[in-house]
């Protein structure tokens, strides 16, 4: 048996190396296996998803095993973002609501071993903060503590929540104003390094005279 690992788009698998060198030899009809690859990954459209071939080499047979798409994958398609935050501390791509939270912390519990789906929550949380995404307008550690306190019990407890159009577009304003105040604290902490730099050189240069001088009076 040999065991293929792939990341292809949902919908949109093509031949990879991989399976060429190890499918070739074999004579397997490789279009014929991207077809059921991409059937069963359809509805993980625009997603990257992982992928299993298990192929048995004597009987010429296979089986598709689909994974999980990656945590950050599923909390940029859920928010509608392509790329997560290059500067998460600086930089915020998102503000996912809890009730987007916990879809993807259900879609997750299988491959993160738990039965928790507050555990998983936690876990997807702080996916959020490596890719510059607020929950609710918190970071990762701010919302671990919120959930804690059991302030996001009653929709957890209700049965598949959702998130309004109104919310949505109240938690997309929060964002836009708490990046006008990252950008405006990053600028303040920027002018004052460049400030201190420039400041350096004379400094440099008193500390030097001063040292000039005491080597003259000393002759």
């Amino acid at each position: 048996m040999v065991k293929i690992k792939l990341m292809v788009e949902g919908g949109k698998a093509s031949t990879t190396p991989a399976m060429a060198q190890t499918l070739g030899p074999l004579k397997m009809d490789m279009q014929e296996i991207l077809k059921d690859v991409n059937e069963k990954t359809m509805t993980y459209k625009g997603l990257k998803v992982p992928v299993e071939l298990d192929v048995d080499e004597k009987e010429k047979t296979y089986t598709i095993t689909v994974k999980s798409p990656p945590a950050a994958e599923l909390i940029k398609n859920e928010i509608g973002v392509k790329v997560g935050s290059g500067e998460p501390e600086k930089k915020k791509v998102g503000n996912i609501s809890v009730e987007q939270l916990i879809k993807v912390a259900k879609m997750k519990m299988e491959s993160l071993f738990s039965e928790d789906l507050r555990a998983s929550m936690r876990a997807v949380a702080g996916t959020c903060n490596s890719v510059g995404v607020l929950i609710e307008c918190n970071v990762s550690n701010k919302f671990n503590e919120l959930l804690e306190e059991g302030k996001y019990d009653s929709i957890i407890d209700s049965d598949n929540p959702e998130v309004s159009a109104e919310k949505l577009k109240e938690l997309k304003t929060q964002l836009e104003e708490i990046q006008t105040g990252l950008d405006k604290t990053f600028a303040k902490k920027k002018g004052k390094a460049e400030k201190e730099k420039e400041a350096k050189p004379e400094e440099t240069k008193k500390e030097e005279g001063a040292e000039d001088k005491k080597e003259e009076e000393s002759k």
